[in-house]
């Protein structure tokens, strides 16, 4: 009886865990946003996006000429100064995918809302307004541009800024990041810039995040944090795209040295460069997201003074960071990760030192658990790679040039039907392994496997290290009580160390997987599998072993 309560009070609180997570992924309602002409108005941000992405606006056509002329006349309509950088692309040489061609002219719109303290500590906005041949590009990158478009419009409303605001729409970027490239020519403007803000999209729906940021980030995300009430962004998703080929517009203009943040949208992905990155396939709150980043952060750093630049600017740490739920952000520096690794492995010393003097768990018993655990990892790997194979045969799935696989409508169930099935996979091995080898052998085992990812990832890739350590590490404070069989670890205190596990687990490592899926589509589902079994295996381990009143074997 008391396996079933705590078994059924394990499920009910993964589920709420992630809602209570997952609500990160919703985008602020147009009356969270405010409904004042100074307000960002995503309704009028769509209505620019129907004359910006309403075909195809290739670099050097005529559709891309009259884009560029009804962004300009956006601009002079509000009063802003705005001129055309043009450069023949024979000329660029620098950008990271230039190319030689005999014919071809970028032209970058410069728009400039000039503060009252002069050029200097400038804040820079930009994205790209060309498309690529065969998309209209509603939302690679439309949904930048109508972004600072209506941005624009609504610090016109306001009083004159401190420092200069400055609008940045460049061209040729499908065709290799040609206008930042050019761009970098206007030193008389990047001269002045103290903080830039890129916008881009890698899909048509889903919230915009933070995935990449000049280095020594602390406190620019920290502001961040502070300045934006829908914040989400992620340390890992910045790491990781650090070792990606991807590149932006901000790949080029980072080089300067700037403080700078860049923003996308992910979800999605079957509209990205294809036919249907269409306006009426446009998901309006992702704009409104957009929005929610620009029009706070522009409105902060464009009244801040050369001091408060300076002190972000002396930032010698990175970041680490990750929402919680909507509008909850941790960040916290760099330099807490390796001692934090370091409170774990002495408390994974105390664990095991106490474990093996009360013969709470057996070194060949707890030896052969974790080398079953491994096992069925494996195993788990491999059934999931060779289901995804199947699957794209079967029901014709579609694999891209990048082995991205996608199966259209029926994606999103087809993951969510894995993640259930892995599941249930690991109660089956959870299990097995215990009859062979014993609960608190079991228990340990599963620990240590999160003990060995947290250091791992503490010194190898430290923005996602949290997910690991912080679980790890609650887990065994709250374990470290019943296997020194203290008198008041039972009962309700079972349930605390059910809650313990659970909540931190999914809380942080769910949201990982996720975002895993929408990046890279149910191609990774044997690696968010194997996720899965390393939240699975210990709650079903500790649900099992705590159904004992002393939590023996």
């Amino acid at each position: 009886m008391k396996y079933r309560k705590l078994l059924i009070f394990s499920i009910l609180l993964g589920l709420l865990t992630l809602l209570i997570s997952f609500s990160q992924f919703l985008s602020p309602s147009t009356e969270e946003m405010g409904e004042t002409d100074k307000d960002f108005s995503s309704d009028r941000a769509l209505d620019y996006l129907k004359d910006v992405a309403k075909e195809p606006h290739p670099m050097g056509s005529l559709a891309n000429r009259k884009v560029r002329d009804y962004i300009v006349k956006h601009f002079q309509n509000l009063d802003i100064p705005v001129e055309i950088q043009s450069k023949p692309v024979k000329n660029i040489r620098s950008g990271k995918y230039a190319v030689d061609k005999s014919e071809g002219t970028v032209e970058n719109i410069i728009a400039k809302i000039p503060g009252t303290s002069g050029d200097d500590n400038a804040i820079l906005l930009t994205a790209h307004y060309d498309s690529v041949t065969d998309a209209p590009g509603a939302s690679d990158d439309g949904y930048g541009v109508v972004t600072i478009m209506e941005t624009a419009r609504a610090l016109k409303q306001m009083s004159a800024p401190k420092n200069t605001v400055y609008f940045v729409l460049t061209d040729g970027e499908e065709q290799g990041l040609l206008g930042a490239s050019a761009f970098k020519d206007r030193m008389d403007v990047l001269n002045k810039v103290g903080v830039m803000l890129n916008f881009e999209a890698r899909g048509n729906t889903g919230v915009p995040i933070l995935f990449e940021t000049s280095s020594n980030d602390l406190k620019l995300v920290q502001l961040y944090k502070e300045t934006v009430p829908y914040p989400v962004a992620y340390s890992f998703a910045s790491e990781m795209y650090k070792r990606m080929p991807n590149d932006t517009d901000f790949s080029e203009l980072k080089v300067t040295k700037k403080l700078g943040y860049n923003f996308a949208n992910m979800n999605g992905l079957e509209a990205y460069h294809a036919e249907i990155d269409r306006v009426e396939n446009s998901d309006e709150a992702t704009i409104r997201h957009f929005g929610s980043y620009v029009l706070p952060l522009v409105k902060k750093y464009m009244m801040m003074d050369a001091k408060e630049f300076h002190a972000i600017e002396e930032s010698k740490s990175d970041a680490i960071y990750f929402p919680l739920m909507k509008k909850t952000l941790v960040v916290y520096s760099e330099k807490v990760v390796i001692p934090l690794m370091i409170v774990l492995l002495a408390l994974t010393a105390v664990i095991f030192y106490f474990n093996f003097k009360k013969q709470v768990i057996q070194f060949k018993r707890f030896a052969l658990s974790l080398l079953a655990i491994l096992g069925s990892l494996v195993a788990i790997f491999i059934f999931y790679f060779l289901l995804i194979r199947l699957s794209t045969i079967v029901l014709i799935g579609e694999i891209d040039e990048f082995n991205m696989v996608m199966f259209g409508a029926y994606d999103s169930t087809m993951f969510t039907l894995m993640i259930i099935f892995a599941i249930v996979l690991c109660f089956f091995f959870a299990k097995w392994i215990s009859k062979k080898c014993g609960l608190a052998n079991l228990v340990m085992s599963t620990q240590l496997l999160w003990i060995l990812l947290a250091v791992v990832t503490s010194f190898t890739f430290k923005g996602i290290s949290y997910a690991f350590t912080i679980p790890a590490i609650i887990s065994l404070l709250l374990i470290l009580p019943i296997i020194l069989k203290a008198k008041w670890a039972k009962g309700v205190y079972h349930y605390v160390v059910v809650c313990g596990w659970t909540v931190p687990s999914i809380l942080l490592l769910a949201p990982i997987m996720y975002l895993m899926y929408v990046a890279q589509t149910i191609s990774v589902a044997p690696i968010v599998a194997i996720l899965t079994a390393f939240i699975t295996f210990p709650i079903v381990a500790i649900v099992n072993w705590l159904k004992t009143d002393d939590g023996e074997a």
